[in-house]
């Protein structure tokens, strides 16, 4: 077991202290000349500023893939994303292809026609160097941040800023909804569906997925961390058997149930929420790990976060607040179901031969499931949720108590009962 500050301090370091040099096969964005000077090349500085001295970058990383600057001009600004041929949180240490970069742009082209208003704006990616230049959200929040802060204002005594979880929830439900079924046989018959599937294969974030999710934090393994209070509750899942079994399913589902195109990373880091023209915004990024796989996936890494967002709110006894989170959960579940339904009629073909209600009760139990491994990853895996990290400290051993609980109950049931 590590400790997870020292274990930020180390990662920081190996990442930051990697070399523009022969470590890498092609020239990587470090600082802001880089940047500047990628833009001009490519033709996007004059959308910024009328000369290169004008324009500001800022580096604004936050996830384990990827390398991300902002950069500034009088005339606007853009997001610059490069995919280094590693873990960007590692470093060389851990490698991976940088042509994730490019399953993220085939998913963000797709859903530019499907759900235009949940995306960014996305320019063709350069498979040179692997970047995508990309509409700045910076002007909103990424979603765990919000509910991180929302939960210290309730802890210092001042009054959070509102988010409205039952639309945040809908948001995601018909994101889903229409990724779903443009995406399954259901909208796009066997042939086209067997294409796609082939078309999306991403075999090197799935196999990421397989490990940091359904496989690395149900045995001892070094990429592991968790809290000392919970030692004998983690370690006791190395020999849950029942508990093994039903991850053992997951992990087949996984592998096997490829219904639709699915975003595969959808937790609370990968939405941005905020105001625009008045009206609370919602987008949905960081589609690297995309891929033909179970419906109910996305849908069960939201409700997770969710959940564990709501725990938070409960350990420090703001309930009404913990309520609210919670309510994007069903929210986000009554719009799948409404825009399927609605859709249903116009099918072109059935997902394993099943008919409405039995295809959302897969979904739905699919879906508990996949909150259940991921809510075991953020209690006894590599990465954990600031949402909990980020509480006083003598409330962050119950949070996790409470997740885990949860999470063995949701991946054996494949419901959201506890008991």
């Amino acid at each position: 077991m590590t400790d997870p500050d020292s274990q930020t301090s180390d990662l920081a370091e190996i990442a930051g202290g990697a070399p523009r040099s022969s470590m890498s096969p092609y020239e990587l964005l470090v600082d802001r000349d880089d940047v500047v000077a990628y833009l001009d090349g490519a033709g996007y500085l004059s959308r910024l500023a009328a000369a290169a001295d004008e324009i500001e970058v800022d580096e604004v990383t936050a996830g384990n893939m990827n390398r991300v600057f902002i950069a500034r001009g009088p005339l606007g600004s853009l997001a610059v994303k490069q995919a280094p041929p590693w873990v960007q949180a590692v470093g060389p240490d851990w490698p991976v292809d940088p042509n994730r970069i490019a399953s993220e742009a085939r998913a963000y082209a797709m859903l530019a026609d499907l759900a235009p208003a949940s995306v960014p704006a996305v320019e063709p990616v350069d498979l040179e160097r692997y970047v995508l230049v990309m509409e700045d959200l910076s002007d909103l929040d990424v979603l765990r941040d919000a509910l991180v802060r929302q939960v210290a204002d309730v802890v210092a005594g001042a009054e959070p800023v509102p988010l409205d979880f039952e639309t945040l929830g809908t948001v995601v439900g018909r994101f889903s909804a229409e990724l779903t079924l443009a995406t399954s046989r259901v909208g796009l018959g066997a042939e086209e569906h067997a294409a796609l599937i082939e078309t999306a294969a991403n075999p090197e974030l799935c196999a990421l997925t397989v490990d940091a999710v359904l496989d690395e934090p149900y045995r001892l393994n070094d990429h592991n961390h968790w809290i000392p209070e919970l030692d004998a509750e983690v370690r006791a899942l190395y020999t849950d058997t029942e508990l093994l079994a039903a991850v053992t399913q997951v992990r087949e589902i996984f592998a096997t149930r490829a219904e639709a195109l699915i975003h595969g990373d959808l937790h609370s880091g990968s939405l941005m929420v905020g105001v625009r023209d008045g009206e609370q915004a919602t987008k949905v990024f960081d589609p690297e790990f995309s891929f033909v796989g179970p419906a109910g996936m996305d849908l069960g890494l939201f409700w997770a976060n969710l959940t564990i967002a709501a725990i938070a709110a409960t350990q420090v006894e703001a309930i009404e607040l913990a309520a609210a989170r919670a309510s994007a959960i069903e929210s986000s579940w009554s719009a799948f179901v409404a825009v399927v339904a609605e859709r249903w009629p116009q099918r072109l073909g059935a997902p394993d031969g099943l008919d409405l209600d039995a295809w959302l009760a897969r979904i739905r139990s699919d879906a508990w499931r996949f909150a259940g491994v991921e809510a075991v990853r953020r209690v006894a895996g590599y990465s954990h949720a600031a949402d909990f990290t980020s509480l006083p400290a003598d409330r962050i051993p119950a949070a996790y108590a409470d997740l885990l609980e949860r999470a063995r109950a949701w991946i054996i049931t494949g419901t959201d009962a506890i008991d």
